[in-house]
């Protein structure tokens, strides 16, 4: 069997191994010592640095290799033009790799070659950088030659900054010089092209989204290009022009480019595939694997006929990045694979560190999309990035919780319980859900106090105030004194009220706007960025963010009914601002499912709470980006009952107190009056009225622990 040495074992040469094994090929990972996953893909290991060019050579004649290759890394260009010089192998000869291996040799070569680039000086000394200075116009880069990516590599818009980063370059750099040139205005694309015998086998100018950090960086690519139609000959003749220049043949070509008043400048160009998703796409472009027609290549194969047929669908690839700085608990990905999301990968799991994007190494994953255009595969991006939560150790504990038999209903039908009100945070419950969501989104916006609405019977702001304080965040609570207790020295009054929030009292209405305006700027006094929970100050824009706990924890419910067998027909819950069930309802419309979900109401009557749950549904859609079903499908799915209200918000009956005790002391679940009480009970009292025995059913506890011992304080278990 032949082998293919490849140079490099981490994340992103692993489809190599892959590809290699499916054609028939034995692999040789080279790489130094480590946890790589490579080194368990391959059939030998060759223990070598491979920034080695002696080194690898050596080994590849050990291990008699009879091709050589890489992907996405440039580290090992100048061992295989070695290798492949020494021992006659296919790929880039020793001496074009030395010169797409240094920037300086390579922006020479370009000058030579008569290629369009930059204006550069290399310097090893300050005095040539005074020099330089005075004959380039600001901006200028500061680049070190030898490092990948865009280490060592700073854009300078004065001269004081230009000598800071000349130091910080010549400290990176393994070489005794480095380059100053020219920062062009430019946009930023990119090209994947393979070269075999001389001849181009294909090229593929694509759009770069890049990271805008010192200098910018790709996070992604896209194809067609814009522009393309009447920019390719000019971009065509520039890439040819770089690789006559650079001497590279038999190998994938990786060129960054820039476009600006309709010249084409070519910034760099290297002897191997592109990384953040280029394969890939480039693969899905024509039809074909690319990471194995790099294998081919390497080993010798004719790969004349394969890129004859470029197809017209759009394809975009872009890196997937955290918006937080932790550990990881676990990842959360409601995404189904489809004909348009091709591949969605993570490169981190539990126990690893994320931190938002700096550089390539922050990088959590990848997605590859495909499409009619563009614009289409951006619409799904946003949709796709939506359905991802990265959940963080120091994050609320929010595990999934048990669904278990609880009651046989008077009409025989099967009662089961999600026990939401178990999450180990605060007493448990919904909102614990809403709140992890709440100050995970509160941090991506890079705030640092919270502002909460409701009063001290708010199950929602004890919670939040608990984890506020846990947090050392200062919280404030908009205090609606409108629907405020006559008691307010309630279990939940006295946890919030230990928290230390900061009250702002205020009637229904317009105050409620003036007094979280007034919250704010009284935050902003003291110097801090605040985060209302309810988006602006009119309580508008940010119900996605409690929906999509719902959204994801309904693969939950999922997953019990595909592991036991036990399918339920419909689901209940106590429905009060409607943003549970609103959820719920999105992550049923995920899934295609057409089951019953049915809001009990505790405050509400049916129409107000109906237009809540539509507005949320069209607000969730458009905030995630996901396919929605029309308006009025949407209507037609909402489900709320609002006869069981017992007098309004917090007011119960004897039925619904019944229910509480034979509840309790026939299934051991606590219930509240406020909420899961009432729920139950209407729930019972529609069964009686619309169900068939036998069927199972499903009540989601939202929780209430201290309203339950509220009420049993106060009244009792007594007949």
């Amino acid at each position: 069997m032949k082998k293919l040495m490849i140079l490099g074992a981490a994340y992103t040469q692993t489809p190599l191994y892959q590809a290699a094994k499916r054609l028939g090929y034995a692999t040789v990972a080279a790489s130094i010592p480590g946890d790589w996953p490579g080194f368990e893909l391959a059939d030998e290991c060759a223990y070598v640095n491979i920034a080695d060019p002696e080194a690898v050579a050596e080994a590849a004649g050990a291990f008699h290799a009879d091709g050589i290759a890489t992907c996405g890394l440039d580290l090992g260009m100048r061992a295989i033009g070695e290798t492949v010089s020494r021992h006659g192998l296919v790929g880039p000869s020793r001496e074009a790799a030395r010169i797409v291996s240094d920037k300086s040799l390579m922006k020479e070569a370009f000058v030579r070659g008569g290629v369009s680039t930059a204006r550069f000086y290399k310097i090893s000394t300050e005095e040539e950088l005074e020099a330089a200075m005075q004959r380039l116009p600001f901006p200028v880069i500061l680049k070190a030659v030898d490092l990948m990516g865009s280490r060592g590599i700073y854009r300078s818009n004065t001269p004081e900054e230009a000598r800071i980063n000349f130091r910080k370059s010549m400290s990176e750099t393994g070489k005794d010089y480095c380059l100053i040139e020219e920062f062009i205005e430019g946009e930023l694309f990119g090209v994947e092209a393979m070269i075999s015998g001389g001849e181009f086998l294909f090229i593929l100018p694509n759009n770069t989204e890049a990271f805008i950090g010192a200098v910018p960086t790709p996070v992604g690519h896209s194809v067609p290009l814009n522009d393309i139609d009447s920019m390719r000959d000019l971009i065509e003749k520039e890439v040819r022009a770089a690789v006559r220049a650079t001497g590279l043949d038999n190998c994938p070509v990786n060129c960054d480019c820039l476009k600006k008043d309709g010249k084409v400048y070519v910034v760099e160009i290297t002897g191997r595939s592109g990384a953040t998703g280029l394969s890939e796409m480039t693969g899905e472009r024509f039809g074909v694997n690319y990471y194995e027609e790099i294998v081919r290549l390497a080993m010798g194969e004719d790969l004349t006929k394969d890129f004859r047929n470029e197809r017209e669908r759009a394809v975009l690839a872009r890196t997937l990045m955290a918006k937080r700085s932790g550990i990881v608990r676990k990842i959360v990905d409601t995404n189904e694979k489809n004909d348009t999301l091709l591949e969605l990968s993570f490169n981190i799991g539990p126990g690893d560190a994320v931190r938002p994007y700096t550089n390539g190494r922050d990088r959590i994953g990848q997605v590859i999309l495909s499409g009619s255009t563009l614009a289409e595969c951006e619409k799904t991006l946003h949709r796709v990035e939506s359905n991802i939560d990265i959940i963080l150790t120091r994050d609320l504990p929010v595990p999934e919780t048990p669904i278990h038999f609880a009651v046989k209903a008077e009409g025989g039908q099967n009662i089961y319980v999600k026990r939401e009100d178990m999450i180990p945070f605060s007493f448990g419950g919904n909102k614990v859900r809403f709140s992890a969501g709440y100050l995970a989104d509160m941090e991506e916006c890079g705030c640092d106090a919270m502002i909460i609405y409701g009063g001290y019977n708010s199950n929602l702001c004890r919670i939040l105030s608990d984890a506020c304080r846990m947090r050392g965040l200062p919280c404030s609570m908009i205090h609606n004194i409108d629907d405020a207790e006559e008691d307010e020295n309630t279990p939940n009054a006295r946890m919030i009220r230990a928290a230390g929030v900061r009250e702002y009292p205020c009637h229904k209405g317009p105050a409620i706007a003036d007094a979280v305006e007034q919250a704010m700027a009284d935050f902003v006094q003291e110097g801090r960025k605040p985060y209302y929970i309810n988006g602006d100050k009119t309580g508008h824009g940010n119900v996605h963010v409690p929906m999509r706990a719902y959204d994801a924890a309904y693969d939950e419910i999922v997953r019990y009914e595909e592991a036991s067998g036990v399918h339920f027909s419909k689901i209940y819950l106590a429905a009060s601002t409607c943003t549970t069930q609103s959820g719920l309802i999105a992550g049923s419309i995920r899934h295609g499912d057409d089951r019953e979900i049915i809001g009990i109401s505790v405050t509400r009557n049916k129409q107000r709470a109906s237009e809540v749950i539509l507005e949320n549904l069209l607000e969730y859609f458009e905030k995630t980006g996901a396919s929605a079903p029309s308006k009025d499908e949407l209507a037609a799915r909402i489900r709320v009952r609002d006869q069981y209200l017992a007098g309004g918000y917090a007011l119960y009956d004897e039925e619904i107190e019944r229910v509480i005790r034979e509840t309790y002391l026939g299934a051991g679940i606590p219930l509240d009056p406020v909420y899961t009480g009432k729920a139950f009970r209407g729930m019972l009292a529609d069964l009686d009225s619309a169900s068939r025995e036998d069927e199972n059913i499903l009540f989601l506890h939202t929780g209430g622990a201290p309203l339950f011992f509220e009420y049993l304080e106060k009244q009792g278990f007594e007949e």
